[in-house]
Formats: C-alpha cells, structure tokens, sequence
C-alpha cells in the first residue's frame, strides 16, 4: 500500500514540477518537491536559493536523490527589450520537398492517356525530394527539368522511408505547345496571412504568428511578405472571422523563416524593423485587467485596440494558450466581431510592458481567445542577451 502511495506521489509531483523555470534578475528559491532533489552538478536536496548561473541551467529531477524522472531547464535572464510589432504579413513556407496531391491522365500522341506519375510508383501524400540529383524546393524547379530531361530520377520520401524511382515526362498534345507532363498534382506551399510581433533589440531577428503552421513535419522554411488587409470577414459565433489580406507570391521577403515551431515562426528579416524599443514583462508581472493589442484592419496601418486579460494559466511548460484575452475595443467587434483569422501574433501590451501576442479565437465566442507569453517567444528568438553570452563563451 505505502508503495502505490509513493507512486502516486511520485508521479504527481513528476507532473506538477515544471520541465522548464524562467527567472529573472538575481537568484531565487527553487524548491523541489518532498523525497525528490534536483541534481546539476551535484545533488541539491532544499536548497534555497538554488545555485544558478545567469543563462541556462540544466537540472535533472531526482526521486529519492537515486532515480531521475524529469529534465528541467532553468533559466535566469536579464531584462529584455524589443521592437514591437503589429504588421500584417503574408507567409509561405516551403518544406524539404513537394508533396503529391493526386494524379491527373495526359493525352498522348497516339491518342491514348498515360499516367506517368502513377506508372512510376508514386503514390497520394510522397514527398518528392530530388530529380536528377537537384533539391526540388518548388514546382518550378520539377517543371524545367521535365521539359529538358526525357526521364526523371526522383529521390522520394514515404513515411520514414527513402527510395528512387523513375517517372517519364510525356508530350500532351491536349496542349499544343509541345509541353511535357508528369501527371502529378503537387500541393502548394503553405501559404496565409498573419501578424509580425516583434523584432529582436537589433531589429533584424523576428518572431510571428505564436503557434505552428501547417502540420510541421515538412514545413519549416520559407519566408515572410508585407501584406495589405483590404478586407474582413466579420466573425459570428460558430464561424471564424478571416482578415482578407494581399501579398506579392513572387516579391520581395520581407524576411526568411528557419523555425516553425509551436510558439510561432521566427527568423531573419531583410531590413531593420524601426520600431521603438518596449521592455518585455515576464510572467510575474502579468495581471488580470485592461491591455492592449496591436493589430492592422486596413491596408498597412498597425492600430491600438482595447482589450481585457481576464484568466491566465499556471506556467508549467512552453505554451501557446498561457492566458485568455478577450476584445472590448468597440470598432474592432462592430467591424471584425472580436479575434479573426489573420490577428495570430498581434502583440499585447500591459502597463507599458510586451506581455504575448494572440495566438487562437474561441470558434464560439470571437470576442474572446487564447495569447502565448513573451517570454517563451522571447526565448524561442534568442533574444536574451546573457543567453547569447552564455553560448558564446562556451
């Protein structure tokens, strides 16, 4: 009986215990839970204040100082300022491949269909990953080397699986200018609106949207556009608003994405973002009442609107619905109704401070949604100094 308690306790407190602490300034209490220590370099049993180093610190969670049961990060940073954000931008990303969507038939010379896609073994959702040798990062790429090449040699990924095959481009007369076909549907990179939220102190290393596009398994690279909202959709309880924006496919980025990632995408932009420096709140000082959110209705214009935090979350582990805000800003629910699709990483603002940005709507109510912290986007960008010290040095 004492050993199911000890288990239940265990595992509770194994749930319980953070996998990743945020501090800030000087060093602070941590306290494990009863029976269990924290082991760094040694074993840590109540120790109060924790010896910490400014950075990271890795810890491993103890049971009994003997068994270890959870990984903890433990991280004490200095003040963080950054340039706020609030723009609309369009966003593609293109993945480590293009992905077969289906197969059409094409018309051949003697009158008949073929289907090249089909008869070279591809199959709805591969991933196709090279052709003769050359990284297929878009369909363009495939296009010209089916018109130059009379077969493809194609590296394709299937599930965990990695194979070559061979597809023969065919003429379709259908078309009448001699144009070569593979017969294959490939599905366009991701592509949609969302909101730029900040820019690192330098204003050059960015952060978006707070929470994952695509599936995120092959989406991961691409970049970012200026957008221009020349409508809304006007959201209603059970059906989500919508920004209706335009960007330029074949423009210039206004940056390039290298992560996408549950909190959001970041990367590089091609131009200093000059916007004022705002110090960034940490989780402490966060609180239940008024604040603000910085969003574009029309055109490229980043307005200030009301809102209200109105419940925030215990800070267990990096995630996107940390709090919940809801709309109070009398022409952003006549025009928009609330949250609308296109507002992910619009940045919130609380007594002068960065708090998070706006990550989800309630399909129920779009008055109200969900907002990621800042300090986990913040740490997603990098955008601690003494981290950057930190890993320098070592």
């Amino acid at each position: 009986m004492l050993f199911f308690m000890l288990l239940i306790y265990a595992s509770v407190s194994t749930y319980l215990f953070p996998g990743q602490i945020i501090l800030m300034g000087e060093q602070n209490p941590i306290k494990a839970p009863r029976l269990f220590a924290l082991c760094g370099d040694k074993l840590y049993w109540g120790q109060n204040p924790l010896p910490l180093k400014p950075g990271e610190n890795s810890f491993t969670l103890n049971f009994l100082g003997i068994w270890p049961v959870k990984k903890t990060q433990v991280y004490l940073l200095e003040r963080c300022y950054l340039r706020l954000g609030g723009h609309s931008v369009g966003v593609i990303l293109e993945g480590e491949g293009l992905k077969v969507a289906g197969f059409y038939p094409v018309l051949i010379g003697t009158g008949n269909e073929v289907w090249p896609g089909k008869e070279g073994g591809l199959e709805v959702g591969d991933i196709l990953l090279e052709s003769n040798g050359e990284k297929l990062i878009n369909s363009e790429v495939l296009q010209k080397l089916a018109l130059e090449q009379t077969i493809l040699r194609l590296k394709v990924k299937r599930g965990k699986r990695i194979f070559e095959t061979s597809v023969i481009p065919r003429e379709n007369i259908a078309s009448g200018n001699e144009e070569k076909l593979l017969g294959i549907y490939l599905a366009d990179p991701v592509m949609g609106v969302g909101t730029l939220t900040f820019a690192t102190e330098d204003g050059f290393g960015f952060a978006a949207l707070g929470h994952i596009i695509g599936d995120g398994e092959f989406e991961k690279k691409g970049v970012i556009k200026r957008a221009r909202i020349v409508g809304l959709r006007k959201g209603e309880r059970g059906t989500p608003g919508e920004k209706l924006g335009l960007f330029e496919r074949n423009g210039l980025p206004l940056g390039s994405i290298v992560k996408n990632t549950p909190l959001g995408i970041y990367g590089e932009l091609t131009e200093e973002l000059e916007s004022p420096l705002m110090e960034m709140a940490f989780y402490e000082e966060i609180k239940l009442g008024a604040a603000k959110v910085l969003t574009v209705l029309e055109g490229e214009t980043v307005e200030v609107f009301d809102a209200y935090i109105e419940q925030i979350f215990a800070r267990r582990e990096p995630t996107n619905r940390s709090f919940v805000i809801r709309i109070t800003d009398a022409r952003l629910l006549k025009e928009a109704g609330g949250i609308v699709q296109g507002m992910s990483g619009s940045p919130i603002i609380q007594n002068g401070k960065f708090v998070g940005a706006i990550t989800h709507v309630f399909v129920n109510d779009p008055e109200r949604g969900y907002g990621v912290l800042a300090e986990w986007m913040a740490l997603e960008a990098g955008a601690f100094s003494n981290l950057k010290k930190q890993a320098n040095s070592s």
